[in-house]
């Protein structure tokens, strides 16, 4: 039977990932009426994320009374200088899961019916009573819109042209490799670590184990999720990189199996500046992928009845470990507002935008500088 849109809803979120997921249930669990609406086409998949857990998004999965969160974990810190082989070691436990283990438990955790798949919004009026919202050419009325629709938000980008993408002078490859697929030495080394590379390009790697397929954490059949920043200046040299091998050009990733065949032959020459055992998980991994570090910074996350949410709003580099955090934050501070200003939804609006806004830009400028202290650190 085909999804229908209702002619009117409460609360409408765009977009049906993790950040958008987060404030439906947020709110729905605050009592709101609320509808997501995702412009894909069924339930969403990616194999290649790790994400370090943190305390934001366990609150918010405990709140909605979510299936419990698939994660791995270490106990210790491993900081290993570049081809050197020596390295310094730390107790630091810390839990780690991957997106779909996130997306897993949040999508098991929505009701069906209020999940619109193949839907795509766009704003036809913001209004101080309403917002008047199109999805797939059906027209819909709803007191609020909540933009959670990526990095490359469509919506903030109509609502902020000026806001811009910032290209923060580094990329980074990643990827996952299956663990029956690693040798039983470098298995051993790695596991119950959270463990980086200091490179000499200004750069560093780092790795870590996370569920594997079907979400299984035992020993033998998790992930070994890697990452590893690497500087290419803007022009020809990123855009030769961020070119994909069917010759379209990519703005901020290249996905899984698509990154062009002279990309990764250089890549893999790069390989000798890691640690043997580190290049070795590079160079075992079958479909690497390319992010593009970029810092997006809007000058407001309230626009009419319009919010935004998640990267949605801020976009942060990953040595933060805080977009999926940040993206529950949101939306567990946004339902807390709306809940108790009631009907004054504009109110709402502003004591959350009042306490929301300066949390992401103080994330941009924290991630800005892990990014220059990897580089500092990495070019001695």
């Amino acid at each position: 039977m085909p999804d229908t849109v209702q002619s009117d809803v409460e609360i409408a979120v765009a977009g049906g990932s993790i950040a958008g997921l987060c404030a439906g249930s947020a709110l729905l669990a605050a009592g709101f009426d609320v509808h997501v609406f995702e412009r894909s086409v069924g339930r969403l998949s990616s194999r290649g994320a790790g994400i370090v857990v943190q305390p934001e998004l366990m609150a918010l999965l405990s709140a909605i009374d979510a299936p419990p969160l698939t994660t791995t974990r270490c106990r210790t810190r491993r900081t290993i200088a570049g081809t050197s082989g020596k390295f310094q070691e730390a107790h630091m436990p810390q839990r780690f899961t991957s997106w779909e283990a996130i997306y897993a438990s949040l999508r098991d955790a929505f009701p069906e019916e209020r999940y619109h798949s193949g839907k795509t919004i766009q704003i036809v009026e913001n209004q101080t009573s309403g917002v008047l919202v199109r999805a797939n050419g059906d027209d819909m009325d709803a007191r609020l819109l909540v933009a959670a629709d990526g990095f490359r938000s469509a919506i903030r980008s109509s609502l902020t042209p000026e806001t811009t993408t910032q290209y923060a002078g580094y990329i980074a490859w990643r990827g996952v490799v299956d663990e029956a697929d690693l040798s039983d030495e470098i298995v051993d080394f790695f596991d119950d670590t959270f463990s980086f590379c200091i490179t000499g390009n200004g750069g560093h790697a780092l790795c870590y184990f996370i569920p594997g397929d079907g979400l299984v954490t035992e020993r033998g059949a998790r992930r070994l999720n890697w990452v590893w920043y690497t500087s290419v200046d803007e022009g020809d040299a990123l855009n030769a990189i961020m070119t994909d091998r069917n010759g379209k050009q990519r703005k901020a990733a290249v996905p899984q199996g698509l990154v062009n065949a002279n990309a990764l032959e250089a890549f893999h020459y790069r390989t000798a500046e890691l640690d043997d055992r580190f290049a070795q998980i590079v160079q075992t991994t079958r479909d690497p992928f390319i992010q593009a570090i970029v810092d997006i910074a809007p000058p407001a996350m309230v626009f009419g009845r319009v919010c935004l949410l998640g990267d949605a709003a801020f976009v942060v580099r990953p040595h933060t470990a805080a977009a999926a955090s940040k993206a529950a934050a949101d939306a567990s501070a946004l339902a807390h507002a709306l809940r108790n200003d009631g009907p004054d939804i504009g109110r709402a609006l502003t004591a959350w935008q009042q306490a929301r806004l300066p949390i992401g830009q103080q994330l941009v400028n924290y991630g800005v500088a892990l990014g220059e202290r990897s580089q500092r650190q990495g070019a001695r």
